[in-house]
């Protein structure tokens, strides 16, 4: 343990987004956002080009940025992270390798005659209940938008791996190699897969390369060209063809691509990372990819993505983790907060990132930092983690927060002592195109059913495991001292889940685990296999083998071997709860062990016993201090009690020797209270708020022209961009009006913020020209006196006399340039350094007036002074700012013993800082906003000034969609669903309550 790295760690411990290229890079504005990340406590970036992207993907200039960052991340101490593709998925170098057919994607495909195309050609035709249909080879055509044109890629072969690593890779080992293993310390694969399935839209089909048959023949000792049609119809030995078949596919991706590219890596001194398409069932991984864990064995700081605000994806992140920890990797790398919306916040994000360090993630790659949000890319998958959000000013803590975890997470070893072996083959030996995409039969579900449900009971009862790949167990599994072992980690303990199939190399390893471990070690769950290789067998357990029929069952026998675990009692009904999880690690110096409440709604008052003669410290992962906690030592189990807040988390640290510690507040700001019994002394409401930043009011429905002619009237800019303005040949004339309401002239400074207003022809409020603070052309840089939140949104400033009582214009008139050419894509830009685009999209009125909603559908500037409510400012004035407000009060303190408490209540905020008479106190994102006060108090009156932060959503929405808030999933198509469309706004409240003042 190194204390200096718990409280400050380092850059390898702390987070790296992707970083999105997508716009006109500048290289100055490059590196002031690289000191922006520096500053708030980011490690590294990945440069990854994203939908939007004006300079050219690995043009000359591509490569300067690239070596500009490089070099920045030298001074500044950072890793500038390369990303090996123009968008997602990896392995089409922008659509290079595409253009040679012989490199082009392959599948099979299932058809009717009627539906042969060009590119199909016939290798069996088969005779069906529902008539003749056709074994097909297909050849991806041309054209995908996706691919700039082309389409994707067969990465089963090798030689068009190698094609896409020449144009990837070597190219920047040509032009930025000296970086290589240094300030580049390696490489982002995003997404490959073996079959690109969204090309088929509801076709039946497998993967297919033309290096599949030798592979398969020299694998299987037999010709998969005779067995086709058992990949789609159950005929034959389909169960053992279709295991053979997803057995060789995934080996030969695995060899091909995977390994291929890890190789070139490791011969670079370069990390490979990221992530494999479908990782998150068994279903989507044979269809896409073949199998997960394999490819880990293969990549030097592995991962995966975990989108959507939830915590759901147990067997995406437990495959990960197991293979990590089990082939003794560095790192386990995820991809996480992408889609979770512009309202979330570090709550949302603390929650998420406590449950994945439990599940062992150790290295956060946050989705998504804009480099732009200009026109379709702020709709990227929000939420944008980055310098437009309001509460960017304090990401620091929070960030040094996440460094600690990621640092004891990477710390030694983890305790695991139960195998499950993973049913993937299962699913193999059964899957068929022909049941569709969505679901498959329950004969067959129930291998994804049962293996999720057993996952989930077994962390719900502190019972951690991993999972045991049976390609992997091949080459690394063995039976020693009566453990089953797979490379660093050994288990006493192995369930096999409920499957049709295992491998004979699997069954041999568990009947001799079985012989040496004794009677009642290995567990096997109903459906028992009844094959093994996919080919039917007499299968016979070893004497002891433990059968369970349910999940439930396979708890009750492990309840028993491990009756001597941590117990979590719920103090307010005396039953352990199933929402609190656990991850124990080993170290040279000591146990450590992290419990987190993966509940984000509801607190939990906890007993804790735990098998231990010794008293552990806590660490604040706040603050990097340790502290003493009340325990006691009862019958060699060490007990406590604490209380964990919704996603509270709590770090326990088991030193191999004595540590010296003070003893610990009454509530740590992870989410913990430590004691309890607090003494009201007041209560304060009616808060005084000011807005610390001007208000804002959005105009959202525009009047279009294009080419003179009236295409849309008075229409939600959803209805326009895909429909009329990306569509609009570039050249295009066109006419924006937008149209708000004034109902008090107001006074002081106020500007419109207008979307690269520079490159626009003509701006005129009610008929007046207007000018953008930007020249003509200027490229994107952030600039307070001439941008507002963001490069792009220039500001252009007008008088507050032209606006007049009742219906204002501001008319926009320009050539219709843009690359997006369909929603979150876009074309590349061939004369790029010449590129003036231009965009219809929000204008922004700010200034010092407050925004009149009569029923969250109309809404009016309104200059006239107005009182805010600090319980809601969205409901009095300000339902559309997207800043930071101040809410102040004071109160009478007499100098008393003991210490003094603040609590803030019924918080609506992203963040929060404390100041008392001008002195900041501290710093909160959730609950409990209790701060220790009494340090900071005098005899008489005491101010109390709290400045609070909000997020973009109200802002930029959407916020026009039935039911937005309740989604856990936003992305690009949120903004454009044209039945969820409503007139009515959806808002997130912001302010706060009241505050009281304690004693204890």
């Amino acid at each position: 343990m190194d204390k200096e790295q718990l409280k400050n760690p380092a850059a390898v411990y702390r987070q790296a987004p992707f970083w999105s290229w997508n716009d006109h890079l500048d290289a100055d504005e490059l590196k002031r956002q690289i000191n922006d990340m520096v500053e708030k406590g980011w490690g590294g970036y990945f440069m990854h080009s994203r939908v939007g992207l004006v300079t050219g993907y690995m043009s000359k200039e591509w490569m300067d940025m690239t070596n500009a960052c490089a070099e920045e991340a030298s001074k500044t101490g950072t890793t500038a992270w390369l990303y090996d593709e123009d968008r997602w998925p990896s392995g089409t170098a922008g659509g290079e390798v595409s253009k040679h057919e012989e490199y082009r994607g392959r599948s099979l495909v299932f058809l009717k005659k009627n539906e042969i195309t060009k590119d199909d050609s016939v290798l069996q035709n088969v005779v069906t209940v529902d008539g003749d249909r056709y074994i097909c080879k297909r050849i991806l055509p041309m054209g995908h938008p996706r691919f700039n044109g082309t389409n994707y890629v067969d990465l089963m072969n090798p030689k068009a791996v190698r094609e896409f690593i020449d144009c990837t890779h070597e190219r920047y080992k040509k032009n930025c190699g000296k970086y290589f293993g240094k300030e580049i310390p390696g490489i982002f694969t995003d997404e490959p897969c073996y079959l690109y399935c969204n090309n088929y839209k509801g076709t039946p089909v497998v993967p297919w390369s033309d290096y599949l048959p030798d592979f398969f023949k020299k694998l299987k000792g037999y010709d998969i060209t005779n067995h086709i049609k058992e990949l789609f119809l159950d005929c034959g030995d389909y169960h053992k063809t279709r295991f053979d078949f997803y057995d060789a596919a995934t080996r030969l991706f695995v060899e091909s691509f995977t390994k291929q590219y890890y190789d070139w890596c490791s011969e670079n001194k370069m990390k490979m990372t990221g992530h494999f398409m479908k990782e998150d069932d068994l279903v989507g991984q044979t269809m896409w990819i073949g199998a997960a864990m394999p490819q880990y064995e293969f990549m030097h700081w592995p991962g995966i993505d975990k989108l959507h605000r939830h915590i759901e994806q147990v067997i995406t992140v437990k495959q990960l983790t197991s293979v990590a920890d089990q082939l003794d990797k560095e790192k386990a790398m995820c991809e996480v907060y992408g889609c979770i919306g512009q309202q979330s916040n570090f709550y949302d994000r603390k929650w998420i990132s406590d449950w994945e360090a439990i599940l062992g993630i150790n290295f956060i790659n946050p989705h998504l930092s804009l480099y732009s949000m200009r026109g379709e890319r702020k709709r990227d998958y929000p939420a944008n983690l980055f310098y437009q959000q309001p509460w960017w000013d304090d990401e620091r803590k929070f960030a040094d927060y996440l460094g600690r975890v990621n640092y004891v997470v990477s710390n030694g070893k983890r305790k695991t002592d139960i195998l499950i072996i993973h049913p993937i083959s299962s699913v193999w030996s059964e899957y068929t195109p022909l049941d569709g995409e969505a679901a498959m039969p329950l004969k067959k579900g129930i291998y994804n059913k049962n293996f999720d449900s057993l996952s989930r009971k077994l962390l719900s009862e502190n019972l951690d495991f991993h999972y045991g790949d049976e390609i992997l167990m091949e080459k690394y599994g063995r039976v020693e001292n009566g453990k089953l072992v797979i490379g660093n980690c050994s288990y006493s303990t192995v369930v096999v889940p409920s499957v049709f199939t295992l491998r004979k190399n699997t069954y041999k390893l568990l009947c001799d685990f079985a012989a040496e471990a004794g009677a009642g070690k290995l567990i096997i769950l109903k459906p028992f296999a009844e094959s093994l290789d996919g080919e039917k067998a007499e299968i016979k357990w070893p004497d002891g083998t433990q059968k369970a029929e349910k999940v439930n069952d396979v708890v009750s026998i492990l309840d028993t071997i491990y009756e001597n675990r941590i117990k979590i009692i719920n103090k307010a009904t005396g039953q352990k709860t199933s929402k609190i999880f656990v991850h124990e690690r080993l170290s040279d110096d000591g146990e450590w062990m992290m419990i987190a409440n993966t509940d984000n709604k509801r607190e939990f008052e906890l007993n804790i016993s735990l098998q231990s003669s010794k008293k552990p410290v806590i660490l604040d992962l706040m603050s990097g201090e340790f502290y003493s906690i009340p325990i006691t030592i009862n019958e060699g189990r060490a007990e406590f009690d604490i209380k964990l807040y919704p996603a509270g988390s709590v770090m326990l640290f088991f030193p191999n020797s004595e540590m010296r510690v003070e003893k610990a507040p009454r509530v740590l700001d992870s989410g913990v209270e430590i004691a309890a019994g607090y003494e009201k002394v007041e209560l304060i409401r009616n808060l005084d708020v000011s807005l610390l930043e001007p208000n804002v009011f959005p105009i959202n429905d525009v009047t279009l022209y294009l080419n003179d002619e009236l295409v849309a009237k008075d229409k939600p800019l959803n209805a326009i961009w895909h429909n009329y303005f990306y569509p609009a040949p570039d050249g295009t004339p066109f006419r924006a009006e937008y149209k708000f309401e004034v109902n008090n002239i107001p006074k002081g400074e106020i500007f419109a913020a207008i979307e690269v207003a520079e490159n626009l022809d003509s701006i005129t409020l009610n008929g007046i020209p207007i000018k953008p603070c930007k020249m003509p052309g200027e490229l994107g840089k952030f600039d307070t006196k001439k941008s507002w939140k963001d490069i792009n949104f220039t500001k252009v400033p007008f008088a507050a006399d032209q606006l007049v009582n009742g219906t204002n214009i501001i008319a926009i008139e320009g050539r219709k340039v843009n690359n997006i050419n369909i929603p979150n894509n876009h074309l590349p830009v061939s004369d790029f350094q010449n590129h003036k685009p231009t965009e219809v999209e929000t204008i922004y009125i700010v200034g010092d007036f407050s925004v009149v909603n009569e029923d969250n559908i109309n809404f009016s500037i309104d200059g006239a002074k107005f009182d805010i409510d600090s319980t809601d400012l969205t409901k009095t004035g300000c339902p559309f700012y997207a800043g930071k407000a101040a809410f102040s009060t004071a109160f009478d303190y007499k100098k008393q013993q003991g210490n003094i408490y603040l609590k803030l209540n019924d918080v609506h905020t992203a963040s929060v800082r404390l100041y008392i008479n001008s002195q900041e106190v501290g710093l909160k994102y959730w609950t409990p906003y209790v701060f220790d006060i009494t340090d900071y108090l005098h005899e008489g009156k005491n101010d109390i000034r709290v400045v609070a932060s909000t997020t973009l959503f109200n802002l930029m929405g959407p916020n026009r969609m039935s039911g937005i808030l309740d989604s856990v999933s936003v992305g690009p198509s949120s903004f454009l669903m044209a039945a969820m469309f409503t007139e009515k706004y959806s808002f997130v409240s912001f302010g706060l309550d009241s505050v009281t003042i304690y004693k204890a």
